[in-house]
């Protein structure tokens, strides 16, 4: 089961509704991975917000979640799709199995299941009742709800005090959980099962004939309320995930303390270094078939306790858990982009326009050939020019024009527009040669292309004119594209 979309309306920044579509794992690297990129204030971290707000309400006044300007009630809405029955067989209360899957409708030939929260009564979860075309609420299914799928959060500014955000009981034990599942088939733990029937539940064993005992007096007592029943004590077989509820994780760095008495970003740090032994361990073992309760990782801004390099292997432990498991990430860092698996990933564009958010596809809207490229969302998300988009785009313009030699290519940006505004003396064998009328394009890809020219090393470009230069070929692409159409 997998979040297949988000509605967002009147919920913090977002006044007016917002829909985000989100890539679905299918087995290959990156394809369940959906990275937010934009500028500070545009939302990012506010649908991360949205999606733990459906999932367990708030403690928050309402008033803090709603838009400040707008009167209407703040509404999230989120829709899975996938294996829904599966995970409803395994992981729902028995007595409200029947209810969910009353809820499950067919849509583009595959089932879906619709969430839906809203201010109006904040206490509620709503499902979407796809006959009536009405949200309903059924009477105590808000704490089931939860037991469906698991949201882990890495937020950005998490106070380190926090035990409930970075304890062991939360994303490490959720991480650690999930790794030591292919433990319960060894031979060691039914051993270790075997042994504890035989301590607990045996009749024989001491603590037995002392629980005896006790058993003996409740059903004395019992005896004379209700009549003649046997009442003993059964203890269930310990699942996996028992053994983490209590686990601490320790760092010795000179002094041994706690992870939650440690700073932000060691804690942080930590939570990222399990996420890559977890991608390890899928890759390990990617063919467990032990269901497994759907968990969705969120993660803002990890580039805050993060070198480049750091950034790097973070990405290559997130593409490879995105094979099977959905991932998203907020980040201003472009290190998260620079991946030969970008085209897999889901790319979501978070920008403001005035008051208005708006979140658009990547692949909206798409400029080059082998849209979107590294340099491309960097433009579009950031306003942030770089050479590797101006190259790609003086490239795709000669494509476009024909005109391979850049004379020729010059000449035709100039009949599109481009003034002449720089000069460029070339160099033969070291040697200058008369200078030239070129544009601010052609001065930039040679600058690009030719450092070792000493005439014209005195002479820069700036990055407001990289910007510039950039601007005038995406209009150029533009325009030729909607030509082409």
């Amino acid at each position: 089961m997998f979040i297949q979309d988000l509605r967002i309306s009147g919920f913090k920044g977002f006044k007016s509704e917002a829909f985000i579509t989100f890539k679905i794992p299918n087995g290959e690297p990156g394809s369940g991975l959906n990275i937010f990129v934009g500028e500070n204030n545009t939302g990012k971290s506010t649908a991360f917000e949205a999606i733990d707000y459906l999932r367990n309400g708030t403690k928050k006044d309402l008033s803090d979640i709603r838009h400040k300007s707008s009167e209407e009630d703040a509404k999230v809405e989120v829709t899975f799709t996938g294996n829904i029955e599966n995970v409803i067989d395994n992981f729902s209360q028995s007595n409200k199995v029947d209810i969910f899957k009353q809820y499950i409708f067919e849509e583009k030939n595959s089932n879906k299941l619709r969430l839906w929260r809203s201010t109006e009564d904040s206490k509620q979860i709503k499902l979407w009742n796809d006959e009536s075309k009405l949200y309903q609420n059924q009477s105590g299914i808000d704490a089931p709800v939860k037991k469906l799928f698991e949201t882990n959060f890495v937020w950005a500014d998490t106070n380190p005090n926090d035990e409930a955000s970075f304890g062991a009981t939360t994303i490490c034990g959720n991480l650690l959980r999930e790794i030591a599942t292919n433990f319960t088939e060894s031979d060691g733990y039914k051993d270790f099962n075997a042994k504890f029937h035989e301590v607990f539940n045996n009749q024989s064993s001491g603590l037995r004939l002392e629980l005896i005992k006790i058993e003996e007096k409740v059903q004395s007592i019992f005896k004379e309320l209700f009549g003649a029943a046997k009442i003993s004590f059964h203890f269930e077989e310990l699942k996996i995930d028992s053994f983490f509820k209590n686990t601490t994780i320790e760092i010795d760095d000179g002094i041994k303390t706690p992870m939650h008495e440690k700073g932000n970003g060691m804690q942080r740090a930590v939570a990222l270094a399990l996420l890559q032994v977890y991608a390890e361990e899928l890759t390990r073992n990617p063919n467990s078939t032990e269901p497994s309760k759907p968990f969705f990782l969120f993660i803002d801004e990890p580039e805050i306790c993060l070198h480049p390099h750091g950034q790097e292997k973070l990405l290559n432990a997130l593409i490879e858990i995105s094979k099977t498991k959905q991932v998203f990430l907020a980040t201003h860092s472009p290190y998260f982009l620079a991946t030969k698996h970008l085209k897999n990933i889901g790319l979501h564009i978070f920008n403001r326009d005035s008051d208005v958010l708006f979140v658009e596809e990547a692949s909206v809207r798409p400029l080059l050939p082998w849209s979107p490229s590294w340099g491309e969302i960097n433009f579009r998300a950031y306003k942030l020019p770089t050479e590797e988009f101006h190259n790609e785009l003086y490239g795709h313009l000669q494509e476009i024009s024909s005109c391979f030699t850049l004379p020729a290519f010059d000449s035709w940006l100039n009949a599109n527009g481009i003034e002449y505004s720089k000069i460029w003396i070339k160099e033969t064998k070291a040697a200058p040669e008369p200078p030239s009328k070129v544009t601010l394009q052609t001065f930039i890809r040679n600058k690009i292309h030719h450092p070792e020219n000493s005439t014209m090393r005195p002479d820069i470009f700036t990055s407001d004119e990289l910007y510039q230069s950039i601007r005038e070929m995406v209009t150029i692409a533009e325009t030729n594209k909607i030509q082409e159409i």
